[in-house]
């Protein structure tokens, strides 16, 4: 069995090789980021959402797992906007003619994130509910 061929580096540059991938993909993450925030007005949308959520978190005194589990979740639905968008792009960029598949790809892509949207509205039900009861006066 052959050896890695960086086994006979020594491990500073190993280290040092680690440290500029993980600074690249930083940097690649981070553009991805910036391209969806201004090309996707869905997404920017989702940002809003996710402020409004800490603030909600915030000013509603939940625990550390109540954020956790809520700015995660929410997080999901970003993540799968930028996979919605990234497909769409990806399939424009193959045809721009019709094409029954292209639409359904496009369609599921889309359910995909609606999906995600849907089980956010029943977690914020069950953070926010009683806080919204209280705040109507009916509890």
């Amino acid at each position: 069995m052959r050896e890695p061929a960086d086994a006979n580096r020594p491990w500073s540059a190993r280290l040092y090789t680690a440290f500029v991938h993980v600074g690249k993909a930083l940097r690649y993450s981070l553009r991805g980021l910036s391209t969806g925030a201004k090309s996707s007005l869905a997404f920017r949308q989702e940002i809003l959402v996710l402020v409004v959520l800490c603030a909600l978190l915030a000013l509603t005194g939940k625990s550390p797992g109540q954020w956790l589990l809520g700015v995660g979740c929410w997080l999901s639905v970003m993540v799968g906007e930028l996979f919605n968008t990234a497909i769409e792009e990806t399939l424009d960029l193959i045809t721009r003619d019709f094409s029954l598949g292209v639409q359904y790809a496009k369609d599921m892509a889309s359910a995909a994130v609606i999906l995600l949207v849907l089980f956010n509205v029943g977690l914020w039900l069950h953070l926010f509910g009683r806080d919204a009861l209280s705040l109507l006066g009916m509890m």
